[in-house]
């Protein structure tokens, strides 16, 4: 429940702000302090900036299930269906989006993958088994990514180049380490650090943009951290997900218009059932009503029919492409 605690207090407090003519998010006021401080060097920036799309693709009931009864039952009739409607606002707004696929609710259902890919988007990888990075430790990711790694390629039948953890779960202490097995295994970028001071994850001290955390020879590892914007000595989260559920759209559009100004893509991420147009019940996914049950679905319906619609409209405003596009971008530029 952190995000939602941060969220209603943040919402409270920029609607009252709003009402009194105080706010303006100001995009004169940068987060230079802690930006400029990077542990590697930023790609080339860019005049006219180039947001970037991404969905991570896993069976919400699936997980539910596993967290809340120690077991979830995969539903691809209802990952297919919620993935129809990201399809077809995708194809309506002619964007590209990375599309992190994970391998244990995907291979109930491989035309998925395929389908994205025969779209014209990008497949990237989320891992195999949804394992938090800082509880099974380094030894077993890189087991986790390489199984991810390998049935991706086979079934598309070329390299996957991107990854991005579950749950942002990489911590400080093991992300060098975590960024050396990522370029071991010929990833071009990964999108797994949340520069924010968070309960469950978040890494306070990373830059806030695109860095290149690898390089050797013609090779490099660009770390694409989620969206953020710093406001009275704070780094917010703006990347999507809970978030965008929980932030009015014109908050939303201010911060889009503040990174941009800053030469920052926004770094996006969103889940299928966030998309879903029906309401998704947790006691589904355990087998039996319970507070536990409840309380998820509470949380998880909570501001969620909103982000379609706030979605389409900051695609009509701002430009956005895939991870792949966006580091093409930078280097064409």
């Amino acid at each position: 429940m952190g995000f939602v605690r941060v969220g209603v207090r943040f919402r409270i407090l920029l609607c009252c702000l709003e009402r009194t003519g105080v706010i303006a998010l100001d995009t004169a006021k940068t987060d230079s302090t802690r930006s400029d401080a990077p542990s590697g060097r930023a790609p080339t920036a860019s005049p006219a900036v180039l947001n970037v799309l991404s969905i991570d693709v896993e069976d919400w009931y699936q997980l539910v299930g596993d967290q809340l009864a120690g077991g979830g039952v995969p539903r691809p009739e209802v990952l297919e269906r919620q993935m129809d409607r990201i399809l077809d606002l995708l194809a309506r707004h002619e964007c590209r989006a990375t599309f992190f696929c994970l391998g244990k609710s995907l291979q109930h259902c491989p035309q998925i993958v395929q389908r994205i890919a025969d779209s014209g988007h990008e497949v990237a990888s989320h891992g195999w088994g949804h394992e938090v990075i800082q509880r099974i430790g380094l030894d077993r990711f890189r087991a986790d990514l390489a199984r991810s790694l390998e049935w991706l390629s086979d079934l598309l039948g070329r390299p996957v180049r991107g990854y991005r953890a579950p749950a942002f779960s990489v911590t400080p202490e093991q992300l060098e380490g975590f960024f050396d097995i990522c370029f071991e295994a010929g990833l071009h970028y990964d999108s797994s650090v949340f520069p924010i001071r968070g309960r469950r994850y978040g890494i306070d001290d990373h830059p806030i943009g695109p860095t290149v955390v690898r390089e050797r020879g013609d090779r490099r590892l660009v770390e694409l951290p989620l969206a953020t914007v710093c406001w009275l000595g704070r780094r917010w989260a703006m990347g999507g997900g809970g978030y965008w559920r929980l932030f009015p759209r014109r908050i939303i559009q201010a911060a889009v218009a503040r990174i941009n100004a800053e030469g920052r893509p926004v770094i996006t991420y969103f889940h299928p059932y966030e998309f879903d147009d029906r309401r998704l019940r947790a006691a589904r996914a355990t087998g039996a009503h319970t507070l536990r049950s409840a309380r998820c679905g509470i949380k998880q319906n909570l501001g969620r029919r909103s982000v379609y619609k706030k979605l389409d409209a900051i695609l009509t405003r701002y430009r956005f492409g895939a991870m792949e596009d966006y580091l093409k971008y930078v280097e064409n530029v």
